[in-house]
This record gives C-alpha cells, structure tokens and sequence, in this order.
C-alpha cells in the first residue's frame, strides 16, 4: 500500500476518522498548497495526496489529536492571550508540530481501519516500518518549516538543505520524547513510542532490526540501547518538567531558530522572532505557573536543546555504525533524500490544511 493521504476511504475509514475528532474537508488535493511531493526530497511546500483504491476526494484532517473524546492523553489545557495575534511566532509552531502529530495518527487510522482508539495498545515496530513512517514524517517536517516556521520559507533551496537534516532530526526525536512522556509516563518503563501507535524498547530489538542486524548483532543491540537510555532520560525529564504542548512548540521553533544562528542565516529575523517567542512563552507560562515557578520551567525546558544537541551525535554515530558494521542492508533514512539529480518516485503524505489546536502546557 502507499504511504499518504486518504482518498474516499471506505464508511469504515470515514467513521474512524470522525470518531478521533477529525474534520473533513472535501476539495480539489491540488489545493494551492505548493508542488508535489517527490523523494529526493524537494525542498519546497508540498501538496498531497493519497492514492488508495483509485480514489479521488481528500480526507483533511484537524489539528487537535489529542482530544479527550478519543481516549488518549488527557492534558490539563490552557488558552493562549485571549486575542493573540495571527503572527506569533508561539502559535504558528504550535500549529506546526500539531501537523506532524496529527499526520501520523491519521496514518495509524488509515492503516488499521478496524483497530479502536479507545485505550490503542501499541504495538512493537520494525524498523522496516519505522524507515518508511520516518522518512514520510521527514516531508511532513519539511512542509511544517515551510508553513509556519520563519523565515524558512524565504530561504535558498541550498539553505534549505543546510538547515532541515539536523533541525528534522531533534524535532522528531523531541516528538517522540512527548509522545512517550504521554503514553509511558512510568520512569520504570523500557517503552519508546517511535510514531503513533509503535514502541520500541531494549525488549524488542530482535524484532525490530529483523534483517538490518545481520552482523555483529550484540554490538548493533548494545548502541541502540545506548540511544533508547538517552531518549528515556529526556522524557523523564519532560514528565518531571510538566511538558505539554506549549512547551513543545517552544521548543521545537528554538531547534530551528538556533540551527539557523549555527549557519548565520537570517540572523535579524531569527532574533527578533526567538525574543516574540520568548516574551509569549514567558507570558503563558507565568500566568500558568505564577513568575517564581514560571522561571524555572522556563529555564529547564529550554535547557533541553542541550540534550538534543548530544543526542543527535549519538544518531548519526549509530547510524555510520550500522552501515558499516551491522548490515549491507542497515537503512539511514536520509540516504537519497537530499541527492541531486537522481530519478524521483513519489511519496505522497497528508498535510491538514485547517488548523484547529488545544493550546496545552
């Protein structure tokens, strides 16, 4: 099956969607939302589409996955200013990170037709699949900067290629760190969700690497549980921290922000808008948690690109490792993504053009 968006799904789908708080928007897939997506990945914004059953009407999707209707992680929430603009930088990343979240549960649906939300127990992954989910969120990431992540839109395609391997890589993983602060809160808990609806753990490396780990098995297991400590220990922090949706938006736009500083790329634009973000997320959080807590969750949630910055180096090792100790067939995700000049397949993916969130923190 191909991995993308929903065409005129069957009732089943349709009624699965609804019952997950989805909103359904009937219209032409070439929406004006840019071009078609196609792997290497193109850095532009991208329209999309799923083709399933020789189907043609679009299925879109609301932002709000979480939705307490659906059973699945119940939030405290709290409203953003009352009359917040349209051009904060909070909100728009916020919005941002919904649509990556809210991509991959629609996925999980479209997949699973007849599995019930209610109390979803997830299940093992393999890697094969975590690949495939993977690189489809890498475009989903890619749309999301485009969108609502300034200036990226203004950027060069070279730029572009400089700012979005290691920006898509911590926003992922700082994704999956929510997802698992949510579903495995226990600290006791080997469990790390990959994607909506999947985990991995210590536990399950067998079955997860199958045939990508056919040398040298024990060292290949051993560095990735090297890896799943660490992103345990940064959602252990994330559930110490409280950390909720703002936070995450917060974030995940200071990722990008100082990546963008790292390239001296925009730098006026990216002050200005990293001290709107601050003076937002400050504001917020303050009328949340009253001035003296408010600072130190300040502190400690924007203290965590620090651990991402040291995580992203374990990634990368880990995978230069195990394409060339564990497997000829061990897959890095980014290999052909960003290639020049090499013969395109599409890799359609949903992207929910309507925007409804909780705001949540």
């Amino acid at each position: 099956m191909q991995v993308g968006i929903v065409h005129n799904r069957s009732q089943t789908v349709h009624k699965r969607l609804t019952e997950a708080s989805v909103t359904e928007n009937i219209e032409n897939p070439n929406n004006g939302i840019g071009q078609e997506l196609s792997s290497p990945l193109k850095i532009n914004a991208v329209s999309v589409f799923y083709h399933t059953d020789g189907s043609d009407v679009q299925d879109v999707v609301s932002d709000n996955i979480y939705n307490s209707n659906n059973g699945q992680i119940p939030e405290q929430t709290i409203p953003m200013q009352p009359n917040a603009s349209k051009n904060s930088i909070l909100d728009k990343a916020l919005q941002g990170v919904n649509v990556v979240l809210n991509y991959q549960k629609t996925l999980y649906i479209v997949e699973h037709p007849n599995k019930p939300l209610m109390n979803l127990e997830y299940e093992m992954i393999r890697k094969s699949d975590w690949n495939r989910i993977e690189r489809c969120c890498m475009h989903v990431i890619n749309y999301m900067l485009t969108e609502h992540f300034e200036p990226y839109h203004l950027m060069q395609q070279n730029e572009k290629k400089i700012i979005i391997k290691n920006t898509a890589t911590n926003i992922l993983f700082l994704l999956k760190c929510y997802q698992t602060s949510k579903y495995f809160p226990n600290p006791e808990d080997n469990r790390f969700v990959t994607h909506y609806g999947y985990y991995n753990s210590p536990d399950t490396n067998e079955y997860f690497f199958a045939n990508e780990a056919s040398q040298n098995k024990e060292e290949c297991f051993k560095n990735h549980n090297i890896c799943l400590g660490h992103l345990r220990a940064i959602t252990n922090k994330l559930v110490t921290y409280d950390f909720g949706e703002v936070d995450l938006a917060a974030l995940s736009y200071l990722i990008f922000a100082l990546e963008c500083e790292n390239h001296a790329l925009y730098k006026n634009i990216i002050e200005t808008n990293k001290n709107l973000l601050f003076y937002e997320y400050l504001k917020i959080i303050a009328n949340t948690y009253g001035f003296e807590k408010a600072g130190v969750k300040f502190g400690n949630v924007l203290s965590l690109q620090n651990d991402f910055t040291k995580l992203q180096r374990k990634l990368y090792e880990f995978r230069i490792m195990g394409k060339l100790f564990f497997s000829s067939d061990f897959v890095d995700i980014w290999d052909e993504l960003l290639c020049e000049n090499q013969e395109t397949t599409s890799i359609p993916i949903l992207v929910p053009n309507k925007h409804h969130v909780d705001n949540k923190c």
